[in-house]
C-alpha cells in the first residue's frame, strides 16, 4: 500500500535559487511542490508526499552546494 501522507518542512536557500529549483522541481512530474514564504530571506516551504520524500531528499542533497546560503570554505 503507498502511502500518501503528506510531508511538510521549510528550508532556507540562497533567494537567488528559489525560482531555479522551482523550475528543476517541475522537470520531476509530481516530485515536490516548493512556496515561497519569504523571498528575501530564501525561506521556503516545501511539500511532497511520504512515498516520494526519500527521492526529494535525495535530489536536495545533489543540489544543496547551490542552495545553500551559507558561504563554503575553500
Amino acid at each position: 500500500m503507498t502511502n500518501h501522507a503528506l510531508v511538510e518542512w521549510y528550508l532556507c536557500i540562497r533567494p537567488e535559487k528559489i525560482s531555479w529549483l522551482r523550475f528543476i522541481l517541475e522537470g520531476y512530474d509530481g516530485l515536490a511542490l516548493l512556496s515561497t514564504v519569504s523571498a528575501p530571506t530564501g525561506l521556503v516551504r516545501m511539500q511532497t508526499l511520504e512515498c516520494r520524500f526519500m527521492e526529494t531528499m535525495r535530489l536536495l542533497e545533489a543540489l544543496a552546494g547551490d542552495l545553500s546560503p551559507y558561504r563554503r570554505e575553500a
